[in-house]
């Protein structure tokens, strides 16, 4: 049977699936978001140490109560587009259940992109909206609400937009690798750590060397977390905004090209273990 892709309500059941299933088990989430919020809390505090230590009010374009929006930002951020792409390819490799699924007249990608966003909504719901209030109130008592303009929040909409999609075609591609290996613990360790460094999670680009920075904006990790915090705080002028919007637009078209010749290539090496 052909793949209907353009069928995508087909594929909405398995968001709403996911979605339950974390509703299900919330204590387990809420355990989870428990240590999100701790790691924003102590870079806070570390960061509110670098300030003072400095003696200077701005350090590379952000003021403190800015530095504090993109910690909270870029954590939301990057819970939420985080997704589970990886996750269940390696478990339905390991248990032996991709067999069953890749036989379904459905799109394997789609199905698993899908699900993907039963828990990027989930996480949307209950950690970025009340990131979103936590950001509001920052700003309303620094003074400094203006940055929230409704041209940066329609451009913060396309570039986060683009930033989940990108995401979901790395996943996939390093979500095919457990085709090859069938375990992707340590890639996957290594791969986060690398995701968080170089996509602004863990320290805003702009604090790296010019030449590094400007190398970094070209790649796709950069458009996961760095261009729609900073589009949104209002960090970058128009043209600067448009400039990354394009760069992860091209980035999102070559991802997608690179899935395609990957699951064409690594489909065939698929190694099936228990049933």
């Amino acid at each position: 049977m052909k793949t209907r892709w353009y069928s995508l309500k087909l594929y909405t059941p398995f968001t709403k699936n996911i979605f339950q299933q974390y509703l299900a088990y919330r204590s387990n989430f809420f355990m989870y978001l428990l240590g999100a919020f701790m790691r924003v809390f102590c870079l806070i505090f570390l960061w509110k140490a670098i300030f003072i230590g400095s003696g200077k009010e701005i350090l590379n374009g952000f003021t403190f109560p800015v530095m504090v929006s993109y910690l909270i930002l870029s954590t939301c951020i990057t819970e939420c587009i985080g997704g589970s792409v990886v996750n269940l390819v390696h478990s339905e490799v390991k248990k032996g259940t991709i067999a069953m699924q890749l036989i379904k007249p459905i799109s394997y990608r789609l199905r698993l992109y899908f699900s993907s966003l039963g828990d990027s909504l989930y996480v949307f719901v209950f950690l970025m909206i009340p990131g979103f209030i936590g950001i509001i109130i920052i700003n309303v008592i620094y003074g400094s609400l203006s940055v929230f303009s409704p041209l940066n929040i329609l451009f913060f909409v396309i570039s986060f937009g683009f930033s989940i999609m990108i995401n979901l075609s790395l996943s996939f591609v390093l979500g095919m690798v457990t085709f090859i290996t069938t375990n992707m613990w340590g890639i996957l360790q290594i791969y986060q750590a690398v995701f968080r460094l170089l996509s602004g999670a863990l320290i805003p680009l702009s604090f790296f060397p010019p030449v590094f920075e400007k190398i970094l904006t070209y790649l796709p990790f950069s458009s996961l977390v760095s261009a729609p915090a900073n589009i949104l705080l209002g960090i970058m002028n128009i043209e600067e905004t448009l400039k990354v919007l394009i760069v992860e637009f091209v980035w999102l078209i070559l991802l997608f090209l690179l899935t395609n010749v990957v699951w064409k290539k690594v489909v065939h090496r698929l190694v099936v273990n228990g049933g």
